[in-house]
């Protein structure tokens, strides 16, 4: 294996690493602010919030799911 390609390999693989960190953060922080937001408005104080962080943890792990099966098959 050459050098070149083992360092396309390398960022290949950090590039998903940090694309599936992002999916994470973003799907479970965005909606644990939805829910909060969404308390203080209708005054239910952690009823959605929990409600909204149960839906981004869901949410994640199914956009990284996906995206590994689809990464998986492409190998």
């Amino acid at each position: 294996m050459s050098k070149r390609k083992m360092y396309m390999e390398i960022a290949s693989m950090l590039s998903l690493v940090s694309q599936i960190g992002l999916m994470i953060l973003i799907s479970i922080l965005g909606c644990t602010f939805i829910g909060k937001f969404l308390d203080s408005k209708f005054g239910t104080d952690p009823v959605l919030t929990i409600i909204f962080l149960l839906l981004g943890i869901g949410g994640a792990f199914m956009s990284v799911y996906k995206t590994l099966i689809v990464y998986t098959k492409r190998k």
